[in-house]
């Protein structure tokens, strides 16, 4: 068996939309308070994306920077990992669209659904790339817009989650 090659992160890139749901804003749509969310989760607000933005468009916003930061271009991923539970659509996968968005013609990639573990779950794919040696350089993002599954009547869930991106290059 052949050494393994050591795998770091090299680079990473973070988006979410700008729009903002608040504590307060959830006070007026579910039974719930500041106080309430605040003492059981820590959080103040969530973004969430405008009407029309895929997951897709968060992950390649996220994309962008980490490859801006590492002074990459999309041509110079060899894979792209896309962690999500909130698709674009069922195919072509997102990671695909990702690629298509970037520009990055030729390389190839899938999705992993995995819920909230789902990037670490794209994370471990995309470090085995690398640490076998298939791929030199691999975009892996964990990406999701869960307003558009999210139950705003339900305060045990609404309260969580809100849409967002994080890539990293391995």
């Amino acid at each position: 068996m052949s050494q393994l090659v050591r795998v770091k992160i090299s680079a990473l890139g973070t988006y979410v939309p700008p729009r903002l749901l608040t504590n307060a804003d959830l006070e007026k749509m579910v039974d719930t308070n500041d106080e309430w969310i605040l003492q059981r989760t820590g959080i103040r607000e969530r973004h969430l994306v405008g009407k029309g933005v895929a997951t897709s468009d968060l992950a390649v916003e996220a994309a962008k920077k980490a490859l801006a930061e590492r002074g990459l271009e999309a041509k110079d991923i060899d894979a792209i990992v896309v962690g999500t539970v909130t698709p674009d659509m069922f195919f072509p996968s997102t990671a695909c669209l990702v690629q298509h968005k970037l520009g990055a013609k030729g390389i190839w990639g899938f999705d992993l659904s995995g819920a909230c573990s789902a990037f670490v779950y794209a994370l471990q794919a995309g470090a085995q790339f690398v640490a076998t040696g298939a791929h030199k350089r691999v975009l892996v993002v964990g990406a999701d817009v869960m307003s558009s599954i999210i139950d705003y009547t339900d305060r045990a869930t609404c309260i969580l989650f809100g849409d967002g991106a994080g890539a990293v290059v391995l």
